[in-house]
């Protein structure tokens, strides 16, 4: 028996993403969540839509893991929003990276239940987007030690693909990250 039916997708979020040529595309942040990854991390979850191009409004999704081996993906995307990433805790406030825009570079990833998709792989900032305040970030720790090497460059225009505090004695940077459960 056919019918007619009421579905309300007014909520709905793909929660997979779709899928680009791989490439680099401009975006911006379409939405943003606080999750829990599998393993049982802190986790955000990141919406970008493309802007422009053949892919013009294609969803692309991006997790962002908060533990100390992903950190340098997390500080990739921020400085691709142009906030500085000081090395001290910090409070976030994923709200205003909602319509900030940004470049991705993306790759085909793992065919997940048959279907691939796009995955990012790093994060430029617009050579004319501008540059977040310090007052949008809030300190939440103490002062880091005299010894502490000043903070990390800025992204420039290239891909922000690498740790950004390469080459650091392993010993710096330390991020406690249950203080960054409040993002």
């Amino acid at each position: 028996m056919s019918g007619k039916i009421t579905l309300d997708l007014t909520n709905y979020k793909d929660r997979v993403g779709g899928r680009v040529e791989p490439g680099t595309y401009r975006v911006v942040v379409d939405d943003v969540e606080q999750d829990q990854s599998k393993a049982g991390n802190p986790m955000i979850n990141v919406w970008f839509r493309v802007e422009g191009g053949q892919f013009d409004g294609a969803t692309i999704t991006d997790r962002l893991v908060l533990t100390e081996k992903s950190l340098f993906r997390v500080v990739g995307f921020l400085q691709a929003l142009g906030y500085p990433t000081p090395r001290k805790k910090l409070q976030l406030d994923t709200g205003k990276w909602l319509n900030q825009r940004l470049e991705i570079t993306v790759d085909d990833g793992e065919p997940y239940n048959g279907r691939v998709k796009s995955e990012v792989r790093g994060y430029a900032k617009i050579a004319k987007a501008e540059k977040q305040s310090e007052a949008d970030l809030e300190d939440v720790g103490e002062e880091p030690a005299a010894e502490e090497a000043p903070e990390a460059k800025p992204a420039s225009d290239e891909v922000a693909s690498q740790d950004p505090w390469e080459g650091d004695d392993e010993s710096q940077g330390e991020v406690d990250l249950d203080d960054l459960e409040n993002l």
